[in-house]
């Protein structure tokens, strides 16, 4: 694969792989309803737009074709794609660019007024551009993209990349999991998470492999029937997503030969359903948009059952260390070194020093390098007295039957006392499964340690985690 000076790949080979993706998702007619999207179109549209080069291009598309070719259109007219969440309403993408900067909004359907947009003009049948000129926009770069970040970082913070460092980290995921060029990859994650686009949309451009696009909502049977329809070899879920695949055999994991699972823990019993299933390979990995965003991975099915609680070894070309924090949980915080780690943090971040980033996150390294996740630095709270790990809570949770997934909410009561809380989502909610987890936990927790409450959902169709 060839690139330009800036680290993007030449247009042809970008042509080439828009050509050959399958759109598979629902449709998301654009302002001409039932309009073929033409992937030439938009970058050709997209160079049209004549803005300053460097100039952030916002891009607000639902999981298709078209999202892809906005992408590598502003990427090869010069300027840097921020992706934000399809359904991100004018307040959302009104602070993305007081925080960021905007030049240009692109969405499957725009309301100027809403924007301040001073013109709006087609892309293709399925999306437009407005711009968005009023000159305060941020400039950087050519070749450089930003990776939206969450959580405790705010919903208008993001990570500067360059795109050669992009490309550069998804062949290393590519060549630790095995995938090939006659592969055909399904992207069934959001596209505007770092693991949708870098592990699999970025991953299968760099290996020249056939891409499906499909997109939420996530349920087992789909997922199947669009592995099956279009001879899907190559997929990657959440751990959620992946409970719920484990828990329905008819839904076919054995129809794929290789499935990745990125994101929170996933508890080693689920890893076991998941391979006894018939899947032939099964990677855990563990990465953060700061590290762009790969960083470990774990050949499950080639691993001894004690170490599917971890999540692997680092990449090629990564090194990671421990460091001791202020916090005193288990384990020690997590540091990456490795030439695809983040320019800078935004808004406002320093440039950063030697390719390191710290994690936040607490690990331990054993003696042969695995990598075990034990959860968040700051992830404890102090309640009577008590220190409490709540990872280690979430995950006797975690074990019960139709439990898919667990978060803990830290709070303060009616006396100002500090407390937290279990947020349960569950197959059937109801007192037999609250019961059954009370029990679980009442086995191993002190009277001091347990929740003070737990709330129970019942499990949607759309539970997509960073």
């Amino acid at each position: 694969m060839s690139a330009d000076v800036t680290g993007v790949p030449e247009r042809a080979a970008v042509l080439a792989f828009l050509e050959a993706c399958v759109d598979a998702g629902p449709a998301h007619p654009g302002p001409s309803a039932g309009a073929p999207d033409r992937p030439e179109t938009v970058v050709d549209a997209v160079a049209g737009l004549n803005l300053p080069p460097g100039s952030p291009a916002l891009i607000t598309m639902p999981n298709g074709r078209a999202a892809l070719a906005a992408f590598f259109g502003t990427l090869l007219a010069g300027l840097v794609p921020v992706l934000l969440p399809p359904a991100s309403g004018a307040a959302r993408i009104a602070a993305v660019r007081r925080r960021l900067g905007g030049a240009a909004l692109i969405a499957p359907r725009i309301d100027p007024a809403r924007h301040g947009a001073t013109d709006v003009r087609p892309l293709d049948g399925r999306c437009e551009a407005a711009l968005l000129g009023d000159g305060t926009h941020q400039r950087y770069r050519p070749g450089e993209a930003v990776l939206m970040t969450s959580g405790t970082s705010g919903i208008a913070s993001g990570c500067l990349h360059g795109v050669d460092a992009l490309l550069r980290n998804a062949e290393r995921h590519a060549t630790a999991i095995g995938q090939r060029a006659d592969d055909t990859v399904l992207v069934s994650l959001p596209l505007h998470y770092s693991y949708g686009l870098v592990a699999q949309a970025l991953a299968a451009f760099v290996r020249g492999s056939r891409l499906v696009v499909s997109g939420p909502p996530f349920t087992p049977r789909s997922f199947a029937d669009t592995v099956r329809d279009h001879d899907v070899t190559v997929s990657a879920l959440t751990p959620g997503t992946a409970v719920r695949l484990a828990g329905t055999p008819q839904a076919g994991p054995a129809l794929l030969r290789v499935l990745t699972v990125g994101g929170d823990a996933l508890e080693p019993s689920h890893v076991g359903s998941l391979l006894a299933g018939g899947l032939q390979e099964l990677y855990l990995t563990y990465g953060l948009s700061e590290a762009g965003p790969r960083v470990t991975t774990l050949a499950a099915h080639r691993e001894p059952e004690h170490r599917w609680s971890s999540v692997g070894v680092p990449l090629p070309g990564v090194r990671t260390y421990l460091r001791d924090s202020t916090d005193d949980g288990p384990g020690a915080e997590l540091v990456v070194e490795s030439d695809t780690v983040l320019r800078r943090r935004l808004p406002g971040g320093a440039p950063t020093v030697a390719g390191t980033v710290p994690t936040g996150d607490r690990f331990a390294i054993d003696a042969d390098g695995y990598h075990f996740f034990l959860g968040r630095s700051g992830d404890s709270v102090v309640i009577g007295g008590e220190k409490i790990w709540l990872p280690s809570v979430r995950r006797i949770a975690a074990g019960v039957p139709g439990v898919r997934r667990v978060t803990t909410t830290v709070y303060r009561d009616d006396h100002n006392e500090l407390r937290y809380g279990l947020d349960v989502t569950v197959d059937d909610p109801g007192p037999r499964q609250t019961a059954e987890i009370e029990n679980a936990l009442n086995r191993v927790l002190l009277r001091a340690e347990r929740p003070h409450r737990i709330t129970l959902c019942r499990a949607t169709t759309e539970e997509w985690h960073k």
